[in-house]
């Protein structure tokens, strides 16, 4: 919910497990900032329609996007709308 009382509502969600390491970077009291490796490739499951879908994440280099594959190799599709990456510790 928004502070207006509005519902929030991405019409695709990925949930995208990366590896997380640690960072050269610290927030304001010394704690360290983790770092999401989001190059390479893992797995990573996509909510959409009311269902799940578990599918493969592959990106080559930090220059180029992240694309999402079925089991099959197919370029999964989202829905139409917002989508949201959330990012989780593999």
């Amino acid at each position: 919910m928004t502070a207006d009382g509005a519902r929030v509502a991405p019409a695709t969600v990925v949930v995208q497990y990366v590896r997380v390491r640690t960072s050269r970077f610290h927030d304001g009291r010394g704690n360290n900032s983790p770092y999401s490796e989001t190059v390479g490739s893992g797995k990573a499951r996509v909510l959409r329609d009311g269902r799940v879908f578990d599918v493969a994440w592959r990106r080559a280099s930090a220059a180029q996007g992240t694309e999402f594959t079925t089991a099959d190799g197919r370029p999964m599709t989202f829905a139409q709308g917002q989508v949201w990456i959330v990012l989780a510790k593999a």
